[in-house]
Order: C-alpha cells, then structure tokens, then sequence
C-alpha cells in the first residue's frame, strides 16, 4: 500500500513538473510576442504590432494575466491610431467589463467612439464611468462632450456638478462655465465668473487674458 501511494506522489509530482514547465515555455513565449509587438508599436508599424500581439493572446499561461492585459492595452491603441475605432472600443469594453473600476478604460472606448462621432454612446459612457468610479474626470469629460454639442444648459449642469464634487479641481470646472457663458454671449455671466476666478487663481494668464478680454464685452 505504501509503495502504491508512493508511486501515485511520484506520478503526480511529475504531472505538476509537467504541468508548471509547459506552462513557463507558453509565458516565455507570450513574453517575445509581446516584446516584439510593443517593438513594432514603438516603431509606429501598427499592422505588425497587431499581428504579434494577437499571437501573444492566444497562448495561454497561468503566468501571463498581467501580460495579458497590457497587450490588449496596445492592441487596442494599435487599432485606434490605424482609424480601427470601432475594434479598439470592443477591446476597451472587453478589458471594462474584467474591471468596471478602472478609468481609463471607460475613457479610452469613449475616446473610439467620439472619433466615430457617436457622441451620445461616448456620454453615456463617461457617465458609466462617472456612476461606478466617483472619478470627477467623467463629470469633465462629459461637460466638454455637451460644450462640443452646443448643449450648454448640460455643460454648465455638469460643470456646477464639478464644482460641487471636486474642490480639488474647482478651478478647472470654474474656468468651464468662463467659456460656456461666452458661447451662449451670456458676457456678463462669463465676466462675473472670471472675476471669480481670477481672485482665486491671481497668477493664471489664461484667466487674466479672459477677463481682459469679458471686459470689451460688458
């Protein structure tokens, strides 16, 4: 009985010796698929990144998750700057859907969809991101998709909202509502708010330039 047991260890000892150095060969091999497609992709060769890196995702490797991911990474970007947006927002929303917390994801597929010009699913999104992140990146994002739509009544909803969240950021929404009360020719809204904002921000030319600017207007 002893010997039986130890020969079914032996056996098993060896599956796993097997099993681990199987695995090890595929993660080395996924590893040079991944070092030459970022070599292409560094090289803007974006097709041939996107053949080695496709190559690489198909090995599979207990070892490789985080590779794994990192390749999707640049595979998708590999399909956005050769103007493949719709295929670099499957990737983003495939690697969204593995980590609904990340922001940038939700960022990056929205960024596919705007150069789609599908600026409602790239809002919808931002505001995804917005619900399950907390992240005032989104509330930014979508304020400058309304201001890019000329819906400012939205921008500016979204643009307080970021006032009301972010202190941090205060000053980059504040410097928001400066140029939707200038697109809606609301110059007195806009010159009082810069006024507002340049006692905060005293230094910043951009928003001395601004009220210099209002003052013509009022």
């Amino acid at each position: 009985m002893v010997k039986i047991i130890r020969v079914v260890l032996i056996i098993l000892l060896a599956a796993l010796i097997g099993l681990g150095g199987f695995q090890w060969r595929n993660y080395q091999k996924k590893k040079e698929c991944r070092d030459n497609g970022l070599l292409y992709f560094k090289e803007e060769d974006y097709e041939k990144s996107i053949t080695y890196l496709k190559k690489g995702l198909k090995g599979i490797s207990m070892f490789g998750k985080e590779m794994d991911e990192d390749m999707s990474c640049y595979l998708a970007e590999s399909y956005y700057r050769l103007g493949e947006y719709e295929e670099a927002a499957r990737i983003y929303r495939s690697l969204r859907g593995r980590n609904s917390g990340k922001e940038s994801y939700y960022v990056l597929e929205a960024e596919a969809y705007m150069a789609m010009e599908q600026r409602d699913k790239a809002v919808e999104l931002y505001e995804k991101g917005w619900k399950n992140t907390g992240s005032s990146v989104f509330l930014s994002k979508i304020c400058d998709a309304y201001i890019g739509s000329e819906d400012y009544e939205e921008a500016l909803r979204y643009a307080d909202l970021g006032l009301e969240k972010d202190e941090e950021n205060a000053g980059e929404f504040l410097f928001k509502k400066i140029v939707i009360y200038e697109k809606c020719e609301d110059y007195s809204s806009a010159y009082e708010t810069a006024v507002q904002y340049t006692a905060l921000y005293p230094d910043d030319e951009k928003g001395l330039k601004e009220l210099k600017f209002l003052e013509t207007r009022i």
